[in-house]
């Protein structure tokens, strides 16, 4: 079966770590352009196919300008090759005009260590099974971003029901829409696949400028729970960071990543 991600960051090796891929308008925002967890989808999917290991550690990606819909290259670039950590960096190329630019350590999961210290658990909340389906509130095609996803959680977002609640923060509990199990390349797109929460103090488009992924552990799930938190506010930018928990309470991802919010 061939999953929507996948197809929508497929990639075609040219050699000396140039990558052809085409950016589709599927993953677009609310701002009609691609959304940024998409896009460092596509950067890590290429940089992964020329990793000397076989998992992603961290990905920090910084945005220039959006993307559109048609052909493009990434550009892969080997800085060191190490023992337990590599790096690398990519950059995504349109019409002669660098679009993003990411930073890329990988590493594999089968040779870390055994050092653990886990203070908190995951936030409490129903299974997704018991929680309401908020996937319905937005019309279908309206927000492309949101057809690629199901989302549930224990009541629907306050701005989205016409009832903001002034607090910058959610849980909720997310999936593919074609229920393509999370790996590290889902996980990624899901920490910015989440509405901004400062739609709930009036402020729903948002843009990133620079999105940082730290991955905790090989993924085996179908459901992510996401907890989002907008902690400032501050001359139009804003910070979002999400927790990426499974279904077993286990800690996926964590993200952290700064916005600027549209005036108007």
């Amino acid at each position: 079966m061939s999953y929507l991600l996948d197809t929508a960051v497929a990639s075609e090796p040219l050699g000396g770590g140039v990558h052809r891929v085409v950016v589709t308008s599927d993953w677009d925002t609310a701002n009609k352009t691609p959304n940024g967890g998409y896009i460092l989808a596509l950067l890590q999917h290429a940089t992964m196919l020329e990793s000397a290991h076989p998992d992603p550690l961290t990905i920090a990606i910084t945005y220039f300008r959006p993307a559109q819909p048609g052909p493009a290259e990434v550009r892969v670039r080997e800085v060191r090759k190490g023992r337990r950590v590599s790096t690398y960096d990519a950059i995504l190329v349109q019409d002669g005009k660098e679009v993003a630019h990411a930073v890329l350590s990988t590493h594999d999961w089968d040779a870390t260590g055994t050092a653990e210290h886990t203070p908190h658990a995951a936030p409490g909340i129903p299974r997704p099974e018991d929680c309401g389906d908020a996937s319905d509130l937005v019309p279908a095609g309206m927000v492309p971003i949101l057809d690629r996803y199901v989302y549930r959680s224990t009541e629907p977002p306050g701005w989205l029901v016409g009832k903001p609640t002034g607090v910058t923060e959610s849980l909720a509990w997310i999936r593919a829409k074609d229920e393509r199990p999370v790996d590290s390349l889902m996980a990624g797109a899901m920490t910015d696949a989440f509405p901004p929460v400062t739609a709930e103090i009036g402020h729903l488009a948002s843009a990133t400028i620079q999105l940082t992924v730290h991955y905790r552990r090989r993924p085996e799930t179908l459901w992510a729970l996401g907890h989002v938190r907008t902690r400032h506010v501050i001359h139009g930018y804003h910070d979002e960071d999400v927790e990426l928990w499974d279904e077993q309470g286990r800690l996926i991802a964590q993200s952290r990543q700064l916005a600027i919010l549209a005036e108007g």
